[in-house]
């Protein structure tokens, strides 16, 4: 059985590659330090090559295509370091195809594909842990509607996004769902947070009795399970992309190690150079295995789904910053700098690994559905 991608799987990588600037191009990152954030011109390119609408259903103008075709484009946009939300936006389309409405479908859906909507996740609260038992957010009736009110922290590039997907309790205790909602709304308002990561953009987000109706729940109604599809489908988007940043930093490495010489001779010929190369190069190679494994999951809504997404998103936040440290170890003092700019990679994955669940908490989540899985007899 072959395990491997398609030869158009790869030719929709390669061009990917292509189109957000090769290899060891810094400018686009740098150009974003100011301003939103955004590169208009990047999302514009990525809808034109069909990336917003590779997860859309044909039916609704898309490419009806799985998951499992996001790896490698996953892994893309950490070697390139995108920009939120577009990583987040297909995250969120994943959800919407298998858990909206019908007519939630219709609306938003051919919108996507055509790059018109940047939607985002709201999910992590202040003084609350990863776990989704931790929100507190709560939609309470309000007539034939809702009244949500709650504050959510770190929500990426919330000031330009079109829709916010809110992690929230409908009925105060009651079940988790998750509420479409525009940063515009009544009620909802923005303060900007800042983090490691100098491209990025995030914000406190703080809901004051915001008005909702049924048709601003995903699905019509609660929905745990697509509250958990959603963590699941950022936290497998973020182990990919992580994987991408250590590859790219491994390339880097290895060039600099082959053309850098010491003594008369190329440091990559000196034994301590080519064992921190051939660590960095298994890390990379393992998470892949994680990452794409963790895809598939997705793509198949297997029963070690939860368990899959955590292993990936556990290792390959290890092995990026990892990978990260050893290639900048690698380049010296050079290393360091900004004018290098290795530093954008490393910041980059730190910030993934403590997006959507630090390793402290998949861990423990796999440890639960492997108890889980033993008591049932799986």
């Amino acid at each position: 059985m072959d395990f491997d991608f398609s030869e158009e799987q790869y030719l929709f990588r390669d061009t990917l590659r292509k189109l957000l600037g090769g290899v060891g191009d810094l400018a686009k990152a740098r150009s974003l330090l100011e301003g939103d954030g955004v590169d208009g011109k990047l999302w514009s390119e990525l809808t034109a090559l069909g990336a917003f609408g590779v997860l859309v259903p044909e039916e609704h103008s898309g490419l009806g295509l799985t998951f499992v075709d996001l790896a490698l484009m996953a892994e893309e946009f950490g070697r390139a370091l995108v920009p939120s939300p577009v990583a987040e936006t297909i995250a969120a389309t994943d959800v919407i195809v298998r858990h909206a409405t019908p007519e939630q479908k219709a609306r938003l859906l051919p919108k996507i594909a055509a790059g018109e909507l940047k939607l985002v996740p709201a999910t992590l609260e202040p003084d609350a842990g990863f776990d989704p038992g931790d929100i507190r957010t709560a939609a309470l009736p309000s007539g034939n509607a809702w009244r949500l009110s709650g504050r959510k922290m770190l929500v990426p590039h919330a000031a330009t996004a079109d829709v916010m997907l809110v992690a929230a309790r409908f009925g105060g205790e009651g079940q988790l769902g998750i509420a479409l909602l525009e940063p515009g709304r009544e009620g909802v308002s923005l303060r900007s947070q800042p983090s490691l990561d100098p491209c990025g953009r995030y914000c406190e987000v703080t809901f004051d009795a915001v008005p909702i109706i049924r048709e601003d729940i995903l699905g019509g109604g609660p929905s745990p399970v697509a509250l958990a599809r959603l963590l699941d489908a950022n936290g497998a988007l973020a182990a990919t992309q992580m994987t991408g940043i250590a590859s790219k930093v491994l390339d880097d490495a290895v060039s600099y190690a082959s053309h850098r010489t010491q003594f008369g001779r190329p440091i990559g010929s000196f034994q301590a150079i080519k064992h921190r190369c051939a660590d960095m190069a298994v890390a990379v190679d393992a998470s892949r295995s994680a990452a794409y494994y963790a895809s598939w999951t997705m793509a198949e809504d297997s029963s070690d789904r939860a368990k899959a997404v955590s292993m990936a998103k556990s290792f390959c936040g290890d092995s990026s910053r990892f990978v990260c440290n050893e290639g900048i170890q690698i380049h010296g003092g050079i290393g360091f700098t900004w004018d290098l700019g290795l530093h954008f990679y490393l910041r980059r994955a730190k910030v993934l690994e403590y997006s959507y669940g630090d390793a402290a908490y998949h861990r423990e989540r796999v440890l639960a559905e492997t108890l889980a899985e033993r008591r049932s007899g799986g």
